[in-house]
């Protein structure tokens, strides 16, 4: 008992020069209360009395550690005692490793082992750092459930309870995890719990005094650190991540359904409904920029303009739907016998254009006989129907002095024109001569 007075002076007593010296002696000094507490435990020295065991290490040099993390948790606040409560794990797990190595060099050196290094015990050692983690950790709840439910009763006794509390569950958990199996179990249990109580009971008045000495030295509130409260604050942050989260990725998807909506618009405001193609506003767009392109670049631009013969006469004989299904085999045939980047759009009820980037006029107008050609001799399978038809096509290239699209495209349009006036299913080449038709 003497020997741990002591030990409980000598720590509260470093703890008290914190304002002084700051916590990184405090920290030093439990670090070495931990190895040797670790040291004695592993050595099993104990004292026996009246048939009842009580470890030495457990009694005494424990005790002196939750008095120790307990006021660092009351006064400094959550960061102070997460470091002490990792120098205290991490010092329990280093002891034993040292006295492993330094016992097994003396192993390797043919020497008598160190009497006074003991050979650490893997169970007694893990049993150990599992119940002081879990006993620092409940000092905290208990410290927090008691300053909450038992307000009205004085602070000393909310202390010899919270202490009392956690060193028998301390005695459960260690000896427990250490001793079961053994003979000495019941033993060591009995006289840890009995000598945690006797401690708790001349313990506790010394930890109220520190406590009161130094709230009246300093003015240092003893402080609840709310260990449940910021277990539910994290929770609640975490559902309101998770929320967040939730809502993230439902503004994300609704972004998402918004884009497609209006790519959806936009390529129903650029595509003719019947075939697919570019429609009339498409394909003025492009017309622009490739116009552009073509004089900044000093490049070949050509546009060919086709018309489907006699289409009417298709209309009144088979009827609207079979026309509409010309036009759409119409513009299968030609996206087939078309570059990928050229264009093809329909720009009438039966009248389509093509705008050929990099297309000279010789070249345009083998692309324009290939149509005519493919067309001629393919027939359209209606239902029972077989519809032939036959097209009108006219080409011209880009000149020097044609500054304006239009122009191109009245050039191509004049050459369809002499097309059909020479009786259809014929190509004429715009040449920019007298008659300007080839």
């Amino acid at each position: 008992m003497a020997e741990a007075v002591v030990v409980y002076l000598m720590v509260l007593g470093t703890h008290s020069l914190r304002h002084r010296f700051g916590l990184a002696h405090y920290y030093a000094l439990v670090g070495g209360v931990t190895a040797v507490m670790s040291w004695v435990t592993d050595a099993g020295i104990a004292v026996h009395l009246g048939g009842v065991t009580f470890v030495v290490g457990s009694t005494v040099f424990y005790t002196s550690l939750l008095l120790g993390v307990f006021v660092v948790y009351v006064f400094d606040g959550l960061r102070a005692t997460r470091i002490i409560i990792s120098t205290v794990i991490g010092v329990s797990i280093m002891v034993p490793l040292i006295a492993l190595v330094l016992n097994f060099q003396m192993k390797l050196s043919g020497v008598p082992a160190l009497g006074y290094v003991p050979s650490p015990s893997l169970r007694i050692n893990i049993a150990s750092v599992f119940a002081t983690f879990m006993d620092l950790v409940f000092l905290a709840i208990a410290w927090e459930y008691l300053n909450n439910r038992f307000q009205r009763i004085p602070m000393g006794i909310r202390a010899f309870l919270a202490l009392l509390g956690v060193m028998w569950l301390d005695v459960l958990l260690f000896a427990t995890g250490a001793f079961a199996g053994t003979g000495q179990w019941l033993s060591i249990i009995q006289g840890t719990a009995l000598s945690r109580l006797i401690v708790s009971c001349f313990a506790a008045p010394i930890l109220w005094a520190y406590l009161s000495w130094q709230n009246h030295r300093w003015g240092t509130q003893i402080t609840q650190r709310p260990v449940l409260a910021i277990l539910r604050q994290f929770a609640q942050i975490k559902e309101e991540l998770t929320q967040a989260q939730q809502e993230i990725e439902r503004r994300k998807q609704a972004e998402a359904a918004l884009r497609e909506s209006e790519e959806r618009l936009r390529t129903l405001a650029s595509t003719d409904a019947l075939t697919g193609l570019a429609n009339r506003r498409r394909f003025w767009q492009v017309a622009g920029s490739e116009l552009q392109r073509a004089k900044r670049y000093s490049t070949d631009l050509a546009v060919i303009m086709m018309d489907v013969d006699k289409f009417k006469k298709v209309n009144d004989t088979f009827g609207h739907d079979v026309g509409d299904q010309v036009l759409r085999e119409l513009a299968r045939i030609g996206l087939e016998k078309v570059r990928s980047f050229d264009l093809f759009a329909r720009v009438g009820g039966e009248e389509f254009a093509f705008i050929l980037p990099e297309s000279s006029l010789q070249d345009a107008g083998k692309t324009a006989e290939r149509l005519r050609t493919a067309v001629e001799t393919q027939a359209v399978t209606v239902g029972h129907h077989q519809v032939r038809i036959t097209i009108s096509l006219g080409v011209a290239a880009l000149e020097p002095g044609m500054d304006q699209m239009e122009e191109l495209y009245k050039a191509a349009d004049l050459a369809l024109y002499r097309a059909k006036q020479d009786g259809r299913n014929s190509v004429r080449v715009y040449q920019g001569n007298d008659d300007g038709l080839s």
